[in-house]
């Protein structure tokens, strides 16, 4: 997780202080590494779902998704309804939600409430009001490409929608997303979304080099102004 720097608190100045923003800003980027889905938590494996304007129902998988990542449980959720993911092991790239279209917004909704489900329902309501969020613009579950149906959901679609509606106009960057590929065959995986101290962690030798190297440019810039 970023470590959040109060205002004028730390404002380093000139040359050397724009590199090591910028060599911050590098270290907080993307990295890559491996998970492992191993089970599944509170959901449902039946939930019906009307998709992209089709009026017979589907019955959709909608799951905290539990997996393990440098040796630590998470809990994850499902961004993309339209690709699947199982239990295996993924080469996974790690980015900031605003590195997924809606990420912002669904990062906020997972930041919010994931550590508050305790029963089946409400794990479902939170991984659909995602999936509208990502796929809908969160426009709610009765319209747009990712619908409950009505019949059958009567009692999930209320505390879905106050999800979504609960997320209008926020946004977070208190998430990581984890991109996925099957290690076996490169096929393209479901893009999760789980807690933010699941980004990788410089390497020390990468910060001592980061460090050496400011250090230089730091000299160099000196030699030049003599």
């Amino acid at each position: 997780m970023g470590m959040l720097i109060p205002s004028g608190f730390l404002q380093p100045a000139g040359f050397v202080g724009r590199l090591l923003l910028i060599t911050i800003g590098l270290a907080s980027a993307a990295g890559a590494s491996t998970i492992t889905v191993y089970n599944v938590g509170f959901g449902r494996n039946g939930v019906s779902m009307l998709l992209n304007g089709s009026t017979t129902p589907a019955a959709e998988y909608a799951t905290e998704i539990l997996i393990t990542k440098g040796g630590t449980n998470y809990i994850a959720y499902c961004l993309d309804l339209f690709t699947s993911i199982g239990l295996d092991t993924y080469d996974t790239t790690t980015g900031l939600p605003n590195s997924y279209p809606n990420g912002l917004r669904a990062a906020w909704l997972f930041e919010n409430y994931f550590q508050l489900t305790t029963y089946a329902e409400q794990a479902v309501a939170l991984q659909v009001a995602i999936w509208d969020v990502i796929h809908d613009g969160g426009d709610g579950l009765t319209s747009g490409n990712i619908q409950l149906d009505p019949t059958l959901e009567a009692a999930l679609l209320p505390l879905a929608n106050a999800l979504v509606l609960a997320s209008f106009g926020q946004s977070s960057m208190n998430a990581t997303i984890l991109y996925n590929t099957v290690i076996s065959n490169g096929a393209p995986a479901q893009t999760l979304i789980t807690s933010a101290d699941a980004f990788d962690t410089p390497e020390p030798g990468t910060v001592a080099l980061t460090a050496a190297g400011l250090a230089s440019l730091w000299a160099f810039r000196r030699r030049i102004r003599s």
